[in-house]
């Protein structure tokens, strides 16, 4: 009997075998070849989109969802797999439902076998609508080794409905350790993280952008003393990562992490090179060593290259025995660590340069490197230069001896005709000029401006020799004033330029780089002063413009400044020495000493694109200007003795304060004024800065009155050139008086703006084009004599 049972049963087994044979599976759950596969087969979101097509190679996706729960079908190859998702067992067999309880989330997929072979899919959820600022990109200035080297440029988000504001941090941490941080702060603790807060234990973490136009691509400088948004602790060796987020009335709305990472590796600080003469053993250096175990070794050793970044290569992918091998060929000096000591460390007698290059008549920088065991780490480099050269001869007498000023309104990178004006006033065939970038954050951030190409923006060194002159780099910067504001060299290099070229950035940092701290003038800016006194030109761009006043103004705009009605005062040792001077109130206007090479005149820049008319009248009452110029973008007021002309593509404004009534200074609810003088220039058009005289450009003609209807502004100051449309508007109507108001928030005051006109007032007309789109259905006029009241309704 049990014979029989046995018979059979191998008769079934060998006919099931036979159909495995015969008929193979095809699903994945059966294959035995499949057992230990880790790869999913399928992974469907039921109510959601997954970005791409799915494949078991990609481990990463992004979901895209409106739902609060996701709903995943999730098949392994392997029919024995165990499925977890964020950590819990779940039934593959099933549809899975995860939560969302933010925005973001990640979902974490792990696929295991019985034999612990693991891998694992990871789900990027996105829910609910686009907040997320696109193309953010980390550019970096200066050496890497503070935040304020370092900038964030970025794109608009998809959606920008309740966007306030922008956050720019950075940490250590994640991306969603940080978002879950951001995203559980209220309005109230965001403003205790911010920058511009004197006091709390969350200071110094976000840095806000409150002018939503900043989302154009441009870099955006992280805040001096910025430290990590999760651990508070500042910029340190390490790596971090770089984020910008919207922000609406109840948080921030969405994040995105920049296109790479801050990575420092641990270098030598306070580098201080010591020592003159034409020989490289006259100097030598002292530094403090990195804190970190890993260093063995410092390399010493220099160039003419002024920036970490163009040097590191030639001996970053190096390792000790390269170094050594650099040492005998007398390129730099390896310093073990029992060889360093309190005493100043000298060059090699006749070392290279690290190029290989013996010592010439040159600036050189000196480096100092830390180097491991296994590989070269970070460097550092002198402020001070070894300098070699012969000491330049001052000019006695430039072109006709009559100096030219030529204040632009930035933005002229593309503007031919300032530049040939600059050329032209200097006298000569290729004039040598003198680059000022002091208004920039470090002297490497200059370099960096001036040497190097940046996507499609040249050089200044490039751009000014393409343009027919002779371009000299000042490495005058916040960091380095105390050392070239007063070396002899440097300033016979600038008196013998034909020309100045005061650069664009940061004016308060161009003043504390040339100013004492009392305001008195350096050694440096009398040399500026000297050539535009013997006959030379001194331009200026955006901040090099600003800094030509004095005192001068800025940061504020323009409807703040109205409210607030009181121009803070402050000093040029109020300047910090990196990041920025604020003012206490936020937007508001301030004023510090200037170098006054523009006599009795304030000056703006980016004037009406970015709506500074309000601005400018509160800061021409408290400064005490009476002549208050706003330079358009592209354009420039040539200034010889006392005619201005104008240069340029656009506008120039003419305020003349002189019979105005300001009320008080601080006043509430605000700044009024009655009987400001308004005129408005475009290229050709002169003004005397002694009679008031405006002489329209001679293919200019006075136009009849129109019964065109007025163009009617939602706001003067809070879109590109709506103030010019106005004015122009208004100057060739028939209309003789037209108010326009100007509202913030519903809690701030409305102030009304009066534009007023009688048989002096005339507006005169060109046939050209302006070339901002803004400005397309108007063309380039001279408008004179227009009244400007304000008042608080």
């Amino acid at each position: 009997m049990l014979r029989k049972q046995w018979k059979r049963l191998t008769k079934m087994l060998a006919v099931l075998l036979c159909g495995a044979l015969i008929f193979p599976a095809t699903s994945g759950y059966a294959k035995p070849s499949h057992v230990h596969n880790t790869d999913l087969k399928e992974l469907l979101v039921h109510n959601g989109q997954l970005e791409g097509e799915f494949s078991a190679e990609v481990k990463e996706y992004v979901v895209k969802t409106n739902e609060e729960e996701l709903l995943l079908s999730i098949t392994p190859v392997a029919v024995n797999a165990k499925v977890a998702v964020n950590g819990e067992r779940v039934n593959h067999r099933k549809v899975v439902e995860v939560e969302v309880p933010s925005s973001k989330e990640r979902v974490q997929i792990d696929i295991a076998t019985p034999k612990g072979i693991k891998d694992t899919y990871t789900l990027f959820v996105e829910k609910g609508q686009d907040y997320d600022l696109k193309e953010v990109t980390l550019f970096q200035n200066g050496d890497g080794s503070v935040i304020e080297d370092y900038q964030l440029g970025f794109q608009k988000a998809e959606v920008m409905d309740g966007v306030k504001a922008y956050l720019m941090f950075y940490s250590k941490k994640d991306f969603y350790e940080v978002w879950d941080y951001m995203t559980g702060l209220t309005t109230e603790q965001i403003e205790q993280h911010l920058t511009s807060q004197e006091e709390g234990e969350n200071k110094d973490k976000l840095y806000k952008i409150s002018n939503l136009s900043y989302a154009d691509g441009v870099g955006n400088t992280f805040r001096s003393g910025q430290v990590d948004v999760i651990t508070g602790k500042p910029l340190n060796v390490g790596d971090y990562h770089a984020y910008a987020a919207t922000l609406g009335e109840n948080g921030v709305l969405g994040m995105t992490e920049a296109d790479r990472t801050i990575s420092i590796n641990p270098y030598p600080t306070n580098l201080e090179l010591l020592g003159s003469g034409k020989d490289i053993e006259n100097y030598s250096v002292t530094f403090e060593q990195a804190d970190d175990e890993k260093v063995t070794h410092y390399f010493l050793f220099y160039s003419s290259k002024g920036l970490t970044k163009l040097v590191e290569p030639l001996i970053s992918g190096g390792d000790l025995e390269f170094l050594e091998e650099l040492q005998r060929e007398n390129r730099g000096k390896l310093l073990s660590l029992n060889e360093i000591g309190n005493e100043p460390v000298s060059f090699a007698p006749n070392q290279k340069t690290i190029e290989g290059n013996a010592l010439g008549n040159e600036l050189y920088y000196a480096y100092v490197t830390a180097v491991s065991e296994e590989k070269v780490l970070g460097s550092s480099k002198s402020l001070k230069m070894i300098n070699t050269n012969t000491m330049p001869v001052p000019l006695e007498t430039i072109g006709d001896g009559v100096g030219t000023l030529l204040p632009a309104g930035g933005a002229t990178g593309d503007t031919d005709e300032y530049f040939n004006a600059i050329r032209e006033a200097a006298g000569v065939e290729r004039p040598r000029i003198a680059i000022f970038n002091s208004s920039r954050d470090s002297v490497d951030v200059a370099y960096d401006y001036y040497h190097l190409d940046d996507g499609p923006y040249l050089a200044l060194e490039t751009e000014f020799r393409d343009r027919g002159f002779e371009p000299v780099y000042i490495p005058l910067a916040i960091d380095t004033f105390d050392f070239v504001a007063y070396d002899e060299y440097f300033v016979n290099l600038v008196k013998s330029s034909h020309a100045v070229m005061l650069q664009g950035g940061d004016q308060m940092k161009h003043a504390r780089s040339l100013l004492e701290d009392d305001g008195k003038p350096t050694p440096l800016l009398e040399a500026v002063q000297y050539v535009h006194d013997n006959g030379g030109v001194v331009a200026g761009t955006s901040a090099g413009t600003h800094v030509m006043s004095n005192p001068m103004f800025g940061v504020g705009r323009s409807f703040e400044a109205l409210v607030i009605n009181d121009t803070e005062v402050k000093t040029v040792a109020d300047v910090p020495l990196t990041g920025f001077l604020d003012p206490t109130l936020k937007d508001n206007n301030f004023q510090i000493p200037g170098l006054g090479l523009v006599e009795n005149i304030l000056t703006d820049t980016h004037f009406d694109m970015r709506g500074r008319l309000g601005r400018l009248l509160v800061a021409m009452r408290d400064t005490g200007h009476e002549i208050g110029v706003g330079l358009d973008e592209g354009t420039a007021l040539e200034i010889k003795g006392d005619i201005g002309e104008v240069v340029g593509e656009n506008g120039v404004w003419i305020l003349d304060a002189s019979a105005a009534t300001f009320n008080e200074k601080g006043t509430a609810p605000g700044f009024e004024v009655d009987d400001v003088m308004v005129h408005y220039l475009t290229e050709g058009d002169t003004f005397n800065l002694v009679t008031k005289e405006v002489i329209p450009a001679a293919n200019k003609q006075e136009v009849d009155r129109s019964e065109d209807p007025l163009y009617e502004s939602s706001n003067l100051f809070g879109g590109e050139y709506e103030s010019t449309k106005s004015l122009l508007s208004f100057a060739k109507s028939s209309e003789t008086e037209q108010v326009t108001t100007v509202k913030g928030n519903a809690s701030d005051p409305v102030f009304a703006i009066q534009w007023a006109k009688n048989d002096v007032s005339k507006y005169y007309q060109s046939d050209e084009d302006y070339i901002p789109d803004s400005l397309a259905s108007y063309k380039k006029g001279t408008v004179t004599n227009i009244r400007l009241s304000l008042w608080v309704e």
